[in-house]
């Protein structure tokens, strides 16, 4: 991203200063809270419409040992498969394939998706990912369609210039769905011996980073999951690519654990809710994954001290409402 945004005119080195990164050593990157910052700065500087048009002119190599792991896969869907499972690697964002039939659809789940930048960011990794099966296979590939949360932009016309495929708004998740056929293209950039070497250096340095990174993409599948079910620390560790045991590994050596994660992420879902909306409690309970409303009750309590309802009257848009 880095690279697409000074290519796109936008200041990267003025705002590198500000989010103290400008004098990293080579090879190091900025930490979650800085990588965050340096979002907000620079997506900040760009037209909301940029973000499909920067992120057709990412080149995967830019991602480092990740992107010429994927680059060296032997088919389109092998490669999805490299940028899913590496993506920490670059990102505090998660992609996830779901199979659907005989198709595979790839789910983007940007962290803090109530930033303002959340929807550029979107565009951005769905052209990336579109393009990259085109350059890389030298096919005109086309996603059989394209699914994108909130209402439809101003600019909704270049999507379907990009993509050429439907496009839906107001949907669950942010996904492309690819057929089949398009998965078992084969890249024009495979090669077993590059691959054997560069796919063990990628897993080498997958397990060796975790940490604020691996917390933060748990709490992004988290948010994602909880929608009337108890996510499982399985499921959330198949969204990651990565093993049960692992994850467990890796939330114990950053100091926390699946259970308190789940907690907080609860939390900070009831607070927006009721700071935000007018859910009914019923509603939320079950979004939240509580067996019934009496549970989040008590769960709310414990959190913050007060009910939930008392919450709604202290800090709810319609503070009139018992």
């Amino acid at each position: 991203m880095v690279i697409a945004l000074r290519e796109g005119g936008v200041d990267v080195d003025a705002i590198l200063r500000k989010v103290d990164a400008s004098s990293l050593p080579t090879g190091a990157r900025m930490t979650v809270a800085q990588w965050n910052a340096f979002q907000d700065l620079a997506l900040a500087r760009v037209e909301p419409s940029l973000g499909l048009e920067l992120g057709a002119q990412i080149h995967p190599e830019l991602f480092g040992i990740a992107g010429l792991s994927a680059m060296a896969a032997p088919t389109f869907g092998a490669a999805l498969g490299r940028l899913v499972r590496y993506k920490r690697m670059f990102s505090t964002d998660v992609l996830e394939l779901v199979p659907q039939g005989d198709d595979q659809a790839l789910r983007v789940d940007v962290s803090m998706p109530e930033r303002s930048h959340a929807r550029l960011r979107v565009d951005m990794e769905l052209a990336f990912l579109v393009s990259f099966g085109r350059v890389m296979t030298r096919t005109r590939i086309i996603p059989r369609a394209v699914s994108l949360r909130g209402p439809a932009p101003a600019y909704q016309e270049r999507y379907g210039a990009l993509f050429a495929c439907p496009v839906r708004f107001q949907q669950p998740v942010d996904e492309l769905l690819f057929s089949a056929l398009d998965l078992a293209r084969p890249l024009v950039s495979s090669s077993p011996e590059l691959e054997a070497l560069f796919g063990a250096r990628a897993e080498q340095l997958w397990e060796e980073t975790g940490g604020d990174e691996r917390v933060s993409q748990v709490r992004s599948v988290l948010r994602r999951q909880l929608s009337g079910e108890e996510p499982s620390i399985g499921g959330v560790a198949r969204a990651l690519g990565m093993s049960e045991r692992s994850l467990q590994r890796k939330l114990s050596e950053a100091h926390t654990s699946f259970k308190a994660l789940l907690s907080e992420v609860r939390r900070d879902m009831a607070r927006e809710q009721l700071a935000t909306t007018d859910i009914e409690l019923a509603e939320l309970s079950f979004l939240l994954g509580f067996s019934d409303p009496n549970s989040l009750h008590r769960a709310f309590k414990r959190w913050e001290g007060m009910t939930p309802l008392e919450y709604r009257r202290k800090h709810g848009p319609r503070r009139h409402l018992a």
